[in-house]
């Protein structure tokens, strides 16, 4: 298989790569370049998390790593094997053809993304490949690679490594997006996803008291926490200052205020260097299809500003909240059409 490549194509590719405002449409853009090469029948990008943890000698079961798929992975499937995608970060080569046949050409190729400020990366391809082919991929991920180190630095928090306000908006919209296809009728008893804000209590005390070197280092601790408590199907970011934000997905509302629950009780047991304890209040509400983008977070705020209000360390749902503070939301919907 021979693959005649312009210049001009080459450069084309990697032009539209360099353009893309974002983690997000990147990847969107290196998928499409890739299924546009003559031999590739399927792409798909993944993140692994988890990787993180092991040390250095310790041995990590692919089980106690999970494998999302980008940019939305909202299956209950836990059985998928994914042994391939996670293996495949331990070889020192960033392209890995796998599967030849008897004239040398291979039936799948795995590009791994490593060492970023983010996940690592995985792309799985299925296909035809020469080796000429699998050159090529190598240099494309070399580009993309470059890009994704750029948008990580601008879209995570240089602090925490959570992704930042910017990439927040972006997903919520996804998932708001998805549940436009797939509404939820029943919170009470369907699994669907929760948004949060949470809050640490009187944290700008423990900035005047202990100093803003302290102040980051409990704003880390407690982002480390939070990727500890909730799983890799949840979306965590840091909103700002002291504030933070939770996706919860895949549960009831039973479920979403146990989540949170726990949480915060594992905020408020933990012991701060120097700081000691603290603890957190957080504002919860239901993704409604139905509703924008902007008024999930002014219901989520309302039932923090709740929390607050009535003792702080608590965790309120604003669908349980009192009336009154449900009927200032009343005419803050705006219908679309």
């Amino acid at each position: 298989m021979t693959i005649n490549l312009s210049v001009e194509q080459v450069f084309a590719w990697a032009a539209s790569l360099t353009e893309q405002p974002d983690y997000q449409t990147l990847t969107h853009r290196f998928l499409d370049i890739l299924l546009e090469i003559p031999g590739v029948k399927k792409a798909a990008a993944y993140e692994i998390y988890n990787r993180s943890r092991k040390k250095t000698g310790e041995a990590v079961t692919p089980c106690e790593q999970l494998v999302r798929r980008f940019p939305l992975d909202f299956t209950r499937d836990e059985s998928n094997d994914h042994n391939d995608l996670i293996n495949i970060l331990d070889n020192e080569s960033r392209v890995i053809p796998k599967i030849s046949d008897a004239n040398g050409r291979f039936r799948q190729a795995y590009l791994s993304i490593k060492e970023t400020k983010g996940p690592d990366r995985a792309i799985a391809l299925d296909g035809l490949f020469d080796r000429q082919t699998i050159e090529l991929f190598r240099q494309l991920l070399s580009i993309f690679r470059n890009q994704v180190i750029l948008h990580d630095s601008k879209e995570r928090d240089v602090l925490t490594k959570l992704p930042n306000r910017q990439s927040f908006d972006t997903r919520l919209l996804q998932v708001c997006e998805h549940y436009l296809k797939h509404p939820v009728t029943d919170t009470s008893h369907q699994k669907s996803s929760w948004i949060a804000l949470l809050d640490i209590d009187h944290f700008k005390r423990v900035n005047d008291d202990f100093g803003h070197l302290y102040g980051d280092e409990v704003l880390l601790i407690f982002s480390q926490l939070m990727e500890k408590c909730f799983r890799y199907n949840d979306f965590l970011f840091r909103f700002g200052g002291e504030e933070f934000v939770v996706i919860l997905n895949l549960t009831d509302m039973e479920g979403a205020e146990h989540t949170f629950n726990r949480f915060r009780e594992t905020v408020a047991n933990h012991n701060f260097p120097t700081v000691g304890r603290i603890t957190v209040s957080i504002g919860i509400t239901h993704i409604d299809s139905m509703c924008m983008p902007t008024t999930l977070l002014d219901r989520a705020d309302k039932a923090l500003y709740y929390a607050k209000e009535n003792g702080r360390n608590r965790a309120v749902i604003y669908e349980n909240t009192d009336t009154l503070i449900k009927n200032a939301d009343t005419n803050d919907d705006i219908e679309l059409f």
